[in-house]
């Protein structure tokens, strides 16, 4: 038999191995490169890469000294450690990783172990010479060929997907609900969110006496109080004004006295309160005295630098400047403060000064899950309920919005998102044909010669440079797409993030799994698919196999470069780098050493898309499974540390989104089965394509009925749990159920078999007591194929029952991570802290002061113009939250005091 070509797919995959190599050497200098700097300069900047270890409340427990002791003290950090100091959310995207992580490990032993000997034994695509070495690094690194194998992997990977999925889905609903429980006493457990307001009931008095109306028939509990969103857009732009004034005359005083101010005698306090001091202007000198004084002051305690004959000028008109500033922030306060008194006393609950929008508390939480679930009114679209967000989550500039503006804005974000869709696309289809050697070519004739010549520059050229330039594009949609989510009108931060990570997720599988992978076949044969259409489906078929190894390299560059990088924090720590070095103000140094914000939209995008590719190649490549478990391992214990030693949630939702994320990734698998459909399709297989049908259909089902089931059960405490004290719960149930049922409890039925009692929550009634009684009532059937019948039902129901006990977790026990947290809590002090931190602000909580700044005041990032501690109620935070008072340079001698 003559020599396989070498243009045969089966020869070009035996060069990948050398591609993996090239890809993984690049990949691990830039991240083993970004590790090293990091472990060095964690000692240099602490407070920058564990800023959260500064919190005088729920604060993680300190790194050690060592060069790699973090990775220990990242990985040995409890569950409820996390819940406690993180929260919920985070505690479940990690097991969502280690979830992903334990599939991926199952899945690559299985590849390993089966697919690929078996592949390697039945394709016979390759010459009989070729060797065994060849036949298993073709079969692991892409093969299309034997079909019979592809078939029955689509069925054992779609099971271990599904039984992986069910059960993180139960213990996800478990622990949401568990979460919740803690959390029913709570305003934000007991409220719901009333839109499209008509106009008869936009009062907050006749809005109540609707809900206590329902009550008595519906037998809701009673409302306790009832707030209306009111149109203040004027009052944000004078409570936005003031801020800008009060920045401004803080960094003034910080530019005459440094900050930390070393004068001798220097008094920050009598310093605040003459210059937030309202005076009558005097006659003589036009500014009011106590204002005079502090101007005196400023000039006894300047720097040094002010003391010359032209520093006395400079300081001179820096002070001048300063009087028109602190006008304009009295006059800015006083206009705020006359805003809110006047509002709430002249305030008669007119329709026509409240918006659409407001909020109900009820004096329990059943009754709030109730009235979410309920329609109150008859009229469509109107007086629509659901549970609030807490106060922190609200997106308050679009609560007011009324649902007419918010679906016209929507329609507009779509079309935006639609156009930045074909314009991101378009742009990643002609990258991807320009950094290809073949473009290359006219600019450097040479290149592809030296290609051949060289692997580790084919390599570079190949799969590095299309990896990194696509890394770089689409870097920058998240912004953008959060800047269209605001724009859209969604009412809650929670709700503006769920959407830019669903959209980011969909951009992810276009413009990375479809587009870039068949666009240069797509402008190489252009003319064919424009002359028949219908080729399209067929390119997309024969051409996603041979972009394997191109994802093998993606799946490697975000696992050992992309991640480590993450650890630096460039993104973040440059610009608060930056921000630190140009500082002058208390609060300009305090905002640069808060810990960051999570914002999942940004980082479980990628993890999942990682997932889409793994599932897609399973059988094809069956190596991926191992890289996108070193993958998730490393996401695993980068996103640990970072949760828990440097970003900051700014509102909790108790893990709401992750049962979306389930439904995205489960609705991915339609990649999976459309690929291998269109292989055998391809191939002629046509009873294989037949009998891949129902996996299409169990798919729809979980997407159409369980799934949508799922994420009615997240959203809502059961009655069940409602009408049970968290403290009745049984602590002895959170045992597995096969751990179970040696103290479970039999009888005899009256045919003197053993049986166990049943109950809704448990599947211990599914589980035989012996086989042989299974095996002895068959034999009582009358026919031979009868008998063989009720046997292999028997068995079938017996494996099911095993199975479905292995995935199901009872939600009426508690998990033991609540447990754990209550052993450690035992306190009646540890307790009140526990509940605090499961259900209040965290940024209440101060970090330890340094030379530069005390902490004193929370930050403005969730509202501007507005504390952060102050957004804890539904009233607008514009009319009762705090405001930021003026925050003068720290004292020298108060640190000395302090320390």
């Amino acid at each position: 038999m003559s020599p396989h070509p070498p243009a045969d797919p089966a020869r070009e995959y035996l060069a990948h191995a050398s591609d993996l190599l090239t890809q993984t050497v690049f990949a691990s200098l830039i991240g083993g490169s970004a590790f090293v700097a990091f472990c060095l300069l964690r000692f240099r900047w602490p407070d920058v890469y564990a800023p959260r270890t500064r919190l005088l409340f729920a604060a993680p427990t300190r790194l050690g000294k060592t060069l790699l002791g973090w990775i220990s003290m990242t990985l040995n950090t409890r569950d409820y450690d996390i819940l406690y100091s993180s929260g919920l959310d985070s505690l479940l995207v990690l097991r969502l990783f280690k979830m992903l992580a334990a599939l991926c490990t199952t899945a690559a032993i299985v590849g390993l172990l089966v697919v690929v000997p078996l592949k390697a034994i039945l394709d016979d695509s390759l010459p009989p010479d070729t060797s065994l070495y060849q036949r298993l690094s073709t079969a692991a690194l892409g093969s299309e060929h034997p079909l019979v194998v592809h078939f029955a992997c689509a069925y054992v990977f779609t099971a271990l997907v599904y039984f992986y999925f069910a059960r993180f889905a139960y213990q996800a609903l478990a622990l949401r609900w568990h979460y919740l429980l803690r959390l029913r006493h709570t305003r934000p457990a007991r409220s719901i969110m009333v839109t499209g307001i008509p106009a008869e009931l936009a009062t907050e008095a006749a809005l109540k006496r609707h809900f206590e109306l329902h009550t008595e028939s519906c037998r809701l509990g009673a409302v306790e109080a009832v707030e209306i969103v009111p149109r203040i857009a004027k009052l944000g732009a004078v409570v936005r004004r003031r801020e800008h004034f009060l920045r401004a005359i803080e960094e003034t005083a910080s530019l005459v006295l440094g900050n930390p101010c070393t004068a001798v005698g220097y008094d920050r306090e009598h310093l605040v309160s003459l210059l937030t001091t309202h005076h009558t202007p005097g006659l003589a000198t036009g500014i009011s005295d106590a204002h005079a004084e502090a101007l005196q002051l400023l000039r006894l305690w300047s720097l040094p630098r002010f003391k010359t004959t032209r520093g006395e000028r400079r300081l001179t008109f820096v002070l001048d400047s300063l009087l028109p500033t602190l006008r304009n922030f009295h006059h800015a306060d006083g206009v705020v403060r006359e805003a809110r008194r006047h509002w709430f006393a002249s305030y008669d609950g007119r329709a026509e000064r409240s918006s659409s929008v407001g909020f109900v508390t009820f004096a329990d939480a059943a009754s709030a899950h109730l009235a979410a679930q309920s329609f109150t009114y008859s009229q469509p679209f109107q007086l629509r309920t659901e549970l609030a967000p807490e106060p922190r989550d609200v997106y308050w500039d679009n609560a007011a919005l009324p649902l007419s503006n918010r679906m016209m804005r929507g329609t507009v974000a779509l079309a935006t998102y639609a156009l930045m869709l074909v314009y991101w696309l378009t742009m990643a289809f002609l990258l991807s044909t320009l950094v290809s050697i073949e473009s290359l070519k006219g600019y450097f004739p040479h290149l592809p010669e030296l290609a051949d010549r060289n692997k580790w520059l084919r390599g570079l050229f190949q799969y590095t440079t299309p990896t990194f330039v696509l890394s770089l594009m689409n870097s920058a949609v998240p912004y953008i797409l959060t800047w269209i989510a605001q724009a859209s009108g969604i009412q809650s931060r929670s709700l503006i993030q769920k959407s830019v990570m669903q959209r980011y997720f969909g951009f992810l599988i276009a413009n990375v799994l479809l587009i870039f992978t068949v666009s240069r076949t797509m402008l190489t044969d252009y003319e064919k698919w424009i002359e028949n259409p219908a080729l399209i489906p067929k390119l997309f078929a024969t051409n996603l196999p041979k972009a394997a190894p191109f994802f093998m390299d993606y799946i490697i560059l975000y696992g050992l470069g992309y991640y480590p990088l993450q650890l630096l924090q460039i993104g973040s720590i440059a610009p608060a780098m930056f921000r630190r070095m140009v500082c002058h103000t208390p609060r300009q140094f305090a905002d640069a050493l808060r810990p960051n914000s999570i914002d999942w939209a940004y980082i479980l995008p990628q993890p999942m898309l990682v997932f889409v590719i793994a599932a897609t190649y399973s059988s094809l490549a069956p190596l991926i499974f191992v890289l996108a478990a070193i993958y998730y391992v490393i996401a695993y214990l980068v996103t640990k540390y970072l949760v828990y030693y440097v970003y900051a949630r700014q509102f909790e939702t108790a893990g709401e989104f992750i049962i979306p994320v389930l439904k995205l990734l489960t609705g991915s698998m339609w990649h999976y089965y459309c690929l291998i459909i269109g292989l055998c399709a391809l191939n002629g297989a046509i009873s294989y394509v037949i009998l891949l049908f129902p996996l299409l259909w169990v798919n729809w089902y979980l997407l159409s009925t369980v799934s949508s089931q799922f994420y009615e059960d997240a959203r809502y405490l059961p009655l069940d749990l409602l009408s049970t004290s968290p403290s009745s719960l049984d602590s002895a149930s959170i045992r597995p159920i096969w751990q179970q049922q040696s103290q479970a409890t039999i009888t005899t039925d009256s045919g003197g078999a053993l049986t166990r009692p049943s109950h809704a929550t448990s599947t211990d009634y599914l589980l035989p007591t012996r086989l042989s009684d299974y095996i002895d009532s068959s034999e009582q059937s009358s026919s031979c194929a009868g008998r063989l019948w009720s046997s292999v039902k028997t068995q079938l129901f017996y494996v099911w029952a095993l199975v479905f006990s292995m995935i199901y977790i009872d939600p009426q026990t508690m998990p033991t991570i609540f447990q754990a947290l209550d052993l450690f809590n035992d306190d009646p002090e540890q307790d009140t802290r526990a509940e605090l931190t499961l259900g209040q602000d965290q940024r209440q909580a101060k970090s330890e002061p340094d030379e530069f700044t005390d902490f004193s005041q929370s930050p403005t990032s969730l509202l501007d113009g507005v504390l952060d501690e102050g957004l804890a109620f539904y009233e607008h935070p514009y009319l009762v939250s705090s405001l930021p008072q003026l925050w003068l340079p720290m004292a020298k001698q108060t640190l000395l005091h302090t320390d």
